[in-house]
């Protein structure tokens, strides 16, 4: 072994640091896990709360509000002391006064009575509702985009330059779970909640047509921010409990739909980087080491192996180093030589085994060969 590691000579060290130093490569990969079940906890709340925004819906509160404009004096409905006080301000409305002291007006302020939707329950359930159409839309994109099975796919880009030779290298792993049984049921599971889904949808369409919402929408009325405030209605009104409480729900899921995704993306550090650099390396020297020649092939891939070994070891200590490993070359080499020796071990085990197997056959078979002479 010492003759054949001193033949290898300076030449494929230096031609492996070349190919390393000029390497420009990067990683990414992508890791998505199931978790163990899929809730619909989420649904269970927004079906309990429907019936009961249903019915603030239907029978929404209203108050009145005194409309104030100016209107030709013909167009006024109803002339109240407001409406005098305010002819007090504006003399210009006055046209004259004939000589019987009536005076002629042009125009006048018009106070009316009007209901509007426009108070803070109702600006609250708007925006219930407004929240709630967000949610559900969120929520049918993740079970469009559910994968059932965990799956994972690295790609690799590397090219780098080695004496007059320039190399390249695409990579793309990938690895998941195949479907079985489990995946179909839940598959079934997740059809059935869709369902369930349209229902809740079928509410949040009848409410955004509801004559409440639609003259929110027409004010351009700003939605509320939490928290909500303890009104008398919102407090005594059962229909409004149910409200926030589904309200208060939504905004915690949202509030940490960040944590509970289970998708990891990222770019590869250093460390995962520099062995499928390595890797490379070992895949180029595979290609060089081809010839017409077996005996030039063979000669050529055994010195390649040893060099590759010397970069694994170096790799292996720089890496274990670096995250606080503390340990001696001579007990690396100790780890390395008991590692030979057991793999050593266990395919000598085999190849007996398989000597044995294929000894035992050649004697049943001597053996009918005999009886039928």
């Amino acid at each position: 072994m010492g003759k054949f590691y001193d033949s290898i000579g300076q030449e494929l060290v230096d031609k492996r640091d070349s190919f390393l130093q000029n390497i420009e490569s990067d990683m990414h990969y992508i890791l998505n896990r199931k978790s163990g079940t899929i809730s619909f906890d989420w649904l269970d709340e927004i079906e309990n709360a429907c019936p009961f925004i249903d019915t603030i819906v239907r029978f929404p509160k209203v108050t009145l509000v005194n409309d104030e404009r100016t209107v030709e004096i013909e167009r006024a409905k109803k002339i109240t002391v407001d409406s005098v006080k305010d002819l007090s301000k504006h003399p210009d409305y006055i046209n004259d006064v004939d000589e019987d002291g009536e005076v002629n007006i042009s125009k006048i302020l018009d106070v009316r009575k009007e209901e509007t939707y426009n108070i803070y329950e109702n600006r609250f359930l708007y925006t219930l509702i407004r929240d709630l159409e967000s949610f559900i839309h969120d929520k049918e994109e993740e079970l469009e985009d559910l994968d059932l099975s965990d799956h994972k796919k690295l790609d690799y880009y590397s090219t780098t330059t080695c004496e007059d030779e320039r190399i390249d290298i695409e990579l793309r792993i990938r690895a998941g779970k195949a479907n079985g049984e489990n995946a179909n049921n839940m598959k079934s599971l997740v059809e059935q909640e869709k369902e369930r889904i349209k229902k809740v949808k079928t509410y949040i369409t009848s409410w955004l047509r509801s004559a409440m919402v639609k003259e929110l929408e027409k004010a351009h009325v700003q939605t509320i921010n939490p928290p909500v405030k303890p009104t008398n209605v919102i407090l005594k009104n059962p229909n409004f409990q149910v409200a926030v409480k589904l309200w208060e729900y939504i905004l915690s899921q949202e509030r940490f739909a960040g944590a509970k995704k289970q998708t990891l993306e990222s770019e590869g550090n250093q460390a995962l980087l520099g062995y499928l650099d390595d890797a490379f390396l070992t895949s180029y020297f595979v290609l060089d080491s081809i010839s017409k020649k077996k005996k030039d092939e063979k000669e050529k891939i055994l010195k390649y192996a040893i060099v590759l070994l010397s970069e694994e070891v170096y790799r292996t200590m720089t890496l274990l180093q670096a995250n606080g490993v503390d340990i001696t070359e001579e007990e690396l080499l100790d780890a390395l030589s008991k590692l030979v020796q057991k793999e050593s071990n266990n395919r000598l085990v085999g190849i007996e085994d398989i000597k044995k197997k294929f000894q035992s056959e050649i004697d049943e078979y001597l053996k009918k060969t005999k009886k039928g002479l």
